[in-house]
């Protein structure tokens, strides 16, 4: 293993796809689980009143906002915040990400694993039958 330097303003990323998604630019910090078993990361980039869909998850979110000012919507709460604030949203919460402002921002969404997910299980090597 080496050490590897990304610089991510310089990664493209997708945009992200979904019911109620818009304006959300998606690249994943950690690209494959192969040295964790439990956590990931990705940077979203909001447009100006871009937002990404309710949803809810078993996952637990700490929430980097990295530059401009955000608003996280849940069931029951509507607060902002911004760049430089850490925002911490438990599993199975139904919320949203939205960019109210005018400026575009950033979001570093870390995710936490109380089991490991499905499709980040190391593949069994299965033997056959000669």
């Amino acid at each position: 293993m080496s050490l590897k330097i990304r610089k991510l303003s310089e990664e493209p990323g997708e945009l992200m796809e979904g019911e109620d998604v818009q304006g959300v630019n998606s690249v994943m910090v950690v690209p494959r689980m192969e040295d964790v078993s439990a956590f990931s990361a990705r940077l979203m980039r909001l447009n100006p009143g871009g937002h990404t869909g309710f949803h809810e998850h078993p996952r637990v979110h700490a929430v980097l906002v990295l530059s401009g000012r955000i608003r996280i919507e849940t069931g029951d709460e509507v607060k902002q915040a911004e760049s430089g604030s850490v925002v911490s949203i438990p599993g199975m919460m139904k919320h949203r990400f939205f960019n109210p402002t005018d400026k575009p921002a950033a979001i570093m969404v870390l995710n936490m694993f109380k089991d490991i997910p499905e499709e980040s299980k190391p593949m069994e090597s299965v033997e056959q039958d000669a």
